[in-house]
């Protein structure tokens, strides 16, 4: 049979429970502007309940929390992160070959077809008359010009190549050093979570250098 104070008892744990859950809510909102937080939530359960003398039955002791949880769906991180590395992907190849159509700029800029067409057309003057000097060396000036247009897109697409290495390079030291403090976060989760607890906090950094990982791979 339960005391004269069991009820007061109940009601405490009432109040420590609705206390702890305010604590949570002012964590959430502390963090909205936090990247890559996840929305957290008390886990309430019901106390252990008391039998009632010989009678059938049971009376409850009140209310406690048991931990505190993300609100995250697994799902919805292994889509985010699929499209997210398709994204990275298009990303990069837009950018390398937008700048591959700045050397190739055939409607603002006279390019390959204009400095052909020219060069195509002087040869065909030449043609009509052989021993004229000035078509001559007209055909030649059209020439050496669509060599210049060539040895220019060769010396610039081979620079695109080596600041495509580079930015390689570059990535490769960038996915390295991720896992790295992917790896610290690990240990550092297992170490708090490995007497029952849940490391919220940790695992959304975790989580933001994974989406991170996920755009560059």
């Amino acid at each position: 049979m339960p005391n004269t104070f069991f009820g007061l008892t109940i009601g405490k744990s009432g109040l420590y429970t609705a206390s702890n859950a305010m604590n949570t809510t002012a964590h959430n909102i502390a963090n909205t502007e936090t990247k890559g937080y996840c929305r957290q939530v008390s886990v309430q359960r019901a106390n252990k309940a008391l039998h009632i003398g010989n009678a059938t039955g049971m009376i409850g002791t009140g209310v406690d929390v048991v931990g505190v949880e993300q609100v995250r769906d697994a799902y919805y991180d292994v889509k985010y992160r699929s499209n997210n590395t398709l994204f990275g992907e298009y990303d990069a190849k837009q950018y390398y070959m937008a700048e591959i159509e700045n050397y190739y700029n055939e409607i603002q800029l006279e390019g390959f077809t204009t400095t052909f067409d020219s060069m195509f057309e002087s040869i065909q003057e030449l043609q009509k008359d052989p021993s004229n000097l000035k078509v001559r060396t007209q055909m030649t000036n059209y020439a050496s010009s669509l060599c210049e247009y060539f040895n220019y897109i060769t010396t610039s697409l081979g620079n695109v190549q080596k600041e495509i290495n580079y930015e390689v390079s570059n990535q490769v030291a960038k996915i390295n050093s991720i896992g790295i403090q992917v790896a610290q976060l690990t240990k550092q989760i297992n170490t708090l979570e490995v007497l029952g607890g849940m490391a919220s906090d940790l695992r959304d950094q975790r989580n933001v250098l994974i989406d991170e990982l996920s755009q560059i791979v």
